[in-house]
């Protein structure tokens, strides 16, 4: 067991640092796959075909349309400039001075409302491409804006109808759980976020000032409107207000199971309101354009799909050994307070799996009765919980990073130093020092 065990720290050591490498998520999952199946004494081609394959078809068959429509309407936002109008707009209504900060705040109002991570970092990337050619702001700053605003603590906020909130529910709790408390860690912990959002902000623009690093560079060429030919601000407002509202008032009405629908229904009807606002902005052959709009946003799918795929592969490997259950079972059977033990067991593995939601889920699953009969203020818990499944599923090896990290088109040595800090560092001392203060509260 104990060969097992260090075989999947080794494992996730080499995803991680092949990651910085600069490696593709297909190759670096295989190969880091292979190093857990060898030393857990399985076989090799049977984890392969089996657990790694199983994890890429799972989110083929749940995501793959979700990726494809995301990707369709953000390729239609920039085909038609309503991209550009609204990063106009947030110019002029914010200035330059604080605009990173004024996308985290959209990322989290996105995010708060019902919006999913994933469906955000679809919806944001053309608006801050425009923001940051205009304002000459790099790439990697768009992680600072997503990882602070839509990857944190807006996921466990009291009221949130993310599956980080939910999850805990299973203790009879509701969304609401420990307002007080709950508002409190999410006031504090977005504070310390945006102070480092504007500080990163203002250090980067000094560097791009005095010519120590490049300002904006496309991956490859956009297409670029001269302002008095863009859409109005109807034009470029309304399709995101139609996916945003279609998706928070499905919320109420549709099951979670069918959230994936929801948000494709929304993203199509983006598409729609797009189209018929903004038909005659599409410069050139509308016909070529189309063609080039379907084909980009199939290949654009099409990658992230995989890329997350082979991530959620690797994640299917480790879960699925004898080494993960016994550290699952020693979390479990620790002699501390209830709160400490709800939290840590839940941070634990989903750092083991890089997976928010597999950290509270296996937590619930294997102590949730357990908690319900342990006396404590399960209010209080469900809060602790659910912050505490976003503390280590932001680690280098986590699907979120490694789907975030290469749709925006950067890597792990470039960017994952702002996720580390914004999804990581952050959260922890939050849920650490609220938890010594529930602990002797509660």
């Amino acid at each position: 067991m104990v060969l097992g065990i260090t075989g999947l720290f080794l494992g996730i050591a080499v995803l991680i640092i092949v990651s910085y490498r600069g490696y593709h998520a297909v190759p670096t999952s295989l190969l880091a796959g292979a190093v857990i199946l060898i030393l857990n004494g399985i076989n090799v081609w049977t984890g392969f075909s089996k657990s790694w394959i199983g994890g890429m078809a799972v989110v083929f068959t749940n995501y793959y349309l979700l990726f494809l429509a995301s990707s369709m309407f953000a390729n239609m936002m920039q085909i038609t400039g309503a991209c550009e109008t609204i990063a106009y707009k947030f110019v002029d209504w914010f200035g330059k001075k604080h605009i990173l900060t004024v996308l985290t705040v959209f990322c989290f109002l996105l995010c708060y409302g019902g919006v999913s991570f994933f469906v955000i970092m679809f919806a944001i990337a053309p608006i801050a491409w425009s923001l940051f050619e205009e304002l000459n702001i790099p790439r990697k700053m768009i992680i600072v804006a997503t990882a602070a605003g839509a990857g944190a603590f807006v996921l466990a906020a009291p009221g949130s109808s993310q599956i980080q909130n939910v999850i805990p529910t299973a203790m009879g709790t509701s969304l609401v759980s420990a307002p007080i408390m709950g508002t409190l860690m999410t006031a504090i912990g977005m504070a310390l976020s945006i102070f480092m959002v504007e500080w990163y902000y203002k250090k980067t623009m000094q560097q791009v000032a005095q010519g120590q690093i490049e300002g904006w560079v496309p991956l490859e060429a956009q297409t670029t409107y001269k302002r008095e030919s863009l859409p109005g601000a109807a034009g470029g407002f309304t399709p995101l207000i139609v996916v945003i509202a279609v998706i928070i008032i499905g919320s109420f009405t549709i099951k979670k199971a069918d959230a994936t629908l929801l948000a494709v229904i929304a993203m199509c009807l983006g598409i729609i309101a797009a189209l018929a606002l903004n038909f005659k902005q599409i410069e050139g052959k509308k016909s070529t354009a189309f063609k080039s709009w379907l084909k980009d946003s199939a290949i654009g799918a099409s990658g992230a799909a995989l890329t997350l795929g082979a991530v959620v592969g690797f994640g299917t490997i480790v879960s699925s050994t004898d080494a993960f259950a016994a550290i699952v079972k020693a979390l479990m059977s620790m002699d501390i307070s209830v709160y400490w033990k709800g939290v840590i067991s839940t941070s634990a593995i989903a750092g083991i799996c890089g997976s928010a939601s597999s950290g509270a889920q296996l937590t619930m699953q294997y102590l949730g009765d357990y908690f319900v009969h342990s006396g404590a203020n399960l209010d209080v818990l469900h809060r602790l919980i659910a912050n505490a499944s976003i503390t280590f599923d932001a680690l280098p090896h986590a699907t979120g990073c490694f789907l975030m990290l290469s749709y925006f088109g950067l890597n792990h040595k470039i960017a994952y130093k702002y996720i580390f800090v914004l999804d990581v560092v952050i959260p922890v001392i939050v849920v650490a020092v609220f938890t010594a203060i529930a602990t002797v509260m509660f």
